[in-house]
């Protein structure tokens, strides 16, 4: 039995035939993919291993997968390496981050090395100099938190038992340009990113941070405990949280007669208190309430931070907000950390703590352009939950054209190390 797709008539012209489907040539169309070969008959030049961005493994944009766990000898060697952090368990309001690497990647399929030429540049940071590769989600428990942190931390950093090392660990490909690659995160909530300053710390000393998110994140609480309830945790944040016997006396809530505190504190506060971080930080696109009127804001000075609200971009424009974030971090080595709820929900409602107000995606992606030139040694994405995303996937969208504009910049700018410097 024929097929209708089998079936060629020619009654207008007084005759008839078919012809079976298996003999049939389509002829090439103008709006073929371009990494599509042209059906033929002979089965012996059909390409099955190149030419689809949906076969195989999901990598971010396309690029290469580089197996960066194992406990053999580092011979992969990279420049910029892309790690998935699947965790979620820090989140403070809707968790499901840790579906965010997938997302993230899948968002980014329509990107590849071949077809990454910037229409506003005419560059293309994805086939330069660097090598980039995607090592993967980092293997962590979703069981506990403590130890998930510590097997990110492993991952960034060397391998516990073994002279092997891993991710920023070994030493990057191109060598003329800088002997440590560089690494950027897809998380994953914001808590995946004191893992991240801790490797950071251990290669580069202290950095500056760019911090772009709607909550501070240097959240700091100091609660007398209360066995007879359940304490909650600072919102729009991803806290550490346990107990103590003593607690700070210039706390707003100290009280001399409690016995025992809970201290509450989030991930930029943590990376001040360990010393990772220089005093030369910058908070961009801050819009969600304070828990304590006074009490954040100073913490946040203390911490090394000032503020870009989502709102000065209204009176400032995008030049004046990149002014200030230059100017800030000046020449110093920088961490860039892009919360996707920076953005306004109505581009990147797949988040965990949503705060109306907020950027829209061409300006959070115009500003990251403005950062040439700056020192960039680690950045990540985080906090994208894809369940709560829509039908078109604008946040999965946004985040993977976010991470490739942090790819950019790590590609227009080397930064060598103080090792390199002096070699």
């Amino acid at each position: 039995m024929l097929t209708s797709l089998s079936c060629i008539s020619a009654a207008a012209v007084g005759f008839s035939f078919t012809v079976s489907a298996r003999e049939i040539i389509f002829p090439e169309v103008a709006a073929s993919h371009p990494y599509q070969s042209t059906l033929i008959g002979n089965l012996d030049g059909i390409d099955i291993v190149s030419g689809s961005q949906f076969s195989g493994l999901t990598t971010f944009a396309n690029l290469p997968y580089a197996s960066c766990f194992g406990d053999g000898p580092a011979s992969e060697k990279y420049d910029i390496a892309l790690l998935g952090a699947p965790f979620d368990t820090g989140a403070t309001a809707r968790p499901g981050a840790r579906f965010g690497p997938g997302g993230i990647r899948l968002g980014s399929r329509r990107l590849s090395p071949r077809s990454g030429w910037s229409v506003y540049t005419g560059e293309n940071s994805l086939e330069d100099w660097a090598k980039i590769v995607d090592c993967g989600d980092a293997p962590l428990t979703f069981l506990d938190n403590t130890v998930a942190l510590k097997q990110l931390e492993k991952a960034h950093k060397l391998m516990m038992f073994s002279l092997w090392k891993v991710i920023s660990g070994r030493t990057a490909n191109t060598t003329t340009k800088s002997s440590i690659p560089r690494v950027i995160t897809l998380g994953g909530d914001h808590t995946t990113t004191l893992a991240a300053l801790r490797s950071t710390y251990g290669h580069w000393g202290k950095v500056s941070v760019i911090h772009f998110d709607s909550h501070i994140g240097t959240h700091w609480a100091a609660r007398p405990v209360d066995r007879n309830t359940t304490l909650g945790l600072v919102p729009g944040s991803s806290p550490a949280t346990f107990k103590v016997s003593e607690a700070d006396h210039n706390a707003d809530t100290w009280d001399p007669k409690a016995e025992e505190y809970r201290i509450t504190r989030t991930f930029l506060h943590l990376a001040h208190e360990e010393g990772l971080i220089l005093n030369m930080s910058m908070h961009a696109g801050i819009r969600a309430p304070l828990i304590r009127p006074k009490g954040d804001i100073r913490n946040d000075l203390r911490c090394g931070f000032e503020i870009v609200t989502a709102r000065d971009i209204d009176r400032l424009g995008v030049d004046g907000v990149l002014r200030k974030l230059r100017n800030r971090v000046g020449e110093t080595n920088v961490y860039v950390s892009v919360d996707i709820d920076v953005l306004d929900p109505a581009f990147a409602p797949a988040t965990g703590t949503a705060e109306v107000g907020g950027w829209s995606t061409r300006e959070l992606l115009t500003i990251l352009d403005g950062l040439r030139g700056i020192r960039i040694i680690g950045a990540d994405v985080v906090e994208v939950a894809p369940i709560y995303d829509n039908p078109g996937e604008t946040t999965v969208l946004a985040a993977a054209e976010v991470a490739h504009s942090l790819i950019t910049l790590m590609v227009q700018t080397p930064v060598q190390s103080e090792k390199d410097r002096l070699a």
